[in-house]
């Protein structure tokens, strides 16, 4: 089946026209959006040839109609009241709308302002889900688009590190929200070899801290060994940057081994061990599990911000301009990790 230009065309330009009107309500606009977003996609998704997928996605931004959906996924939490469900919905098509655009003269923009006003968008609302226990499965819908996301453009990799919205996740006290998170990295190393290559230093410790910080402060096993995972995943394909990184992390080897003997994973904690102990021939001497899970504990509380019985809150971003629509982008800041690197 051959899908017309004009037909194309007709299809976004018609769900344009229909969020212009100013009396939608909120509800009302982010059901048009829904089923419009829904119905390009689908008469994509029957299209043997990829470019028809790209050039409804790239008119999907180029006309301004995803930019109507970064407006609402960075709205006060209060007005999303109701329509939770409708929001990760749109979450989920906005990030898939994202993935094979091909913005042209807009480019520069399209990357260095759009994508990164779309992930706090995304990071904003999953830190509003993880806050209601109803809202799991929703959380998770989101995070997959999270994900789904930061498998295409693997540069926004540094925002979510450091974005305030994806500290108030990972600070989160509930096991299935930290698991999550690591299984988030895990199955983003995995899709691709070339991820962790494309990340600077800094990203691939503020993810070895990460993955750390779960080890000294939690205690369930499914979130211990899914750390334990990623960690020998990233060294597997970054072992000439990883190793040396690893050794900020004193006491590790002393931790695994006192911690997380006996959980069922026994063979991927020697291999952990083995690997850090390998490269201790700079004349650093491992420190205790205590100082290791002190540290660790450090970086914790620093980080923590606002937490009340373990139930986390967000926050929002600055401005960006893409086209025809001003859209939010963005809001980043520089956070202590869940473990601070020993010397860094």
């Amino acid at each position: 089946m051959k899908m017309e230009p004009m037909e194309e065309d007709a299809v976004v330009s018609e769900l344009k026209r229909q969020l212009e009107d100013e009396e939608l309500n909120l509800e009302q606009r982010v059901s048009l959006l829904n089923n419009g977003l829904n119905k390009a996609l689908n008469m994509t998704a029957v299209q043997t040839d990829g470019r028809v997928v790209a050039r409804v996605k790239s008119q999907l931004y180029l006309s301004g109609v995803l930019s109507h959906c970064i407006l609402v996924l960075s709205l006060d939490p209060r007005k999303l009241r109701g329509i939770w469900s409708a929001a990760a919905t749109l979450a989920q098509l906005t990030s898939s709308c994202c993935v094979g655009v091909e913005p042209g003269k807009h480019s520069e923009a399209f990357h260095r302002l759009f994508l990164p006003s779309v992930m706090d968008g995304l990071l904003s609302l999953a830190g509003q889900l993880m806050r209601r226990t109803e809202s799991l499965s929703l959380f998770r819908k989101v995070m997959d688009s999270v994900g789904w996301l930061l498998r295409a453009h693997a540069q926004l990799t540094a925002q979510v590190l450091s974005s305030v919205h994806y500290e108030q996740i990972q600070m989160c006290d509930a096991v299935t929200v930290s698991l999550l998170c690591v299984q988030l990295w895990i199955q983003t190393c995995t899709s691709s070899r070339d991820f962790l290559s494309g990340l600077s230093d800094d990203s691939v410790l503020l993810l070895l801290n990460e993955a750390v910080g779960h080890l000294a402060v939690s205690s369930d096993s499914a979130v211990g060994g899914a750390s334990v995972r990623l960690i020998l995943l990233m060294a597997s394909q970054q072992e000439l940057r990883v190793h040396p990184l690893l050794l900020h992390f004193r006491g590790l080897d002393s931790l695994l081994d006192k911690d997380w003997r006996g959980r069922g994973f026994d063979q991927e904690v020697n291999q952990l061990i083995a690997l850090i102990r390998s490269d201790k021939g700079t004349g650093k001497q491992s420190e205790g599990p205590e100082e290791a899970a002190a540290a660790a504990e450090g970086g914790t509380a620093m980080g923590r911000g606002a937490e009340v019985s373990g139930v986390c809150e967000a926050s929002t971003g600055e401005e960006g301009i893409p086209p025809e629509t001003k859209t939010t982008a963005a809001a980043t800041s520089s956070r202590p990790g869940a473990v601070v690197p020993a010397g860094v």
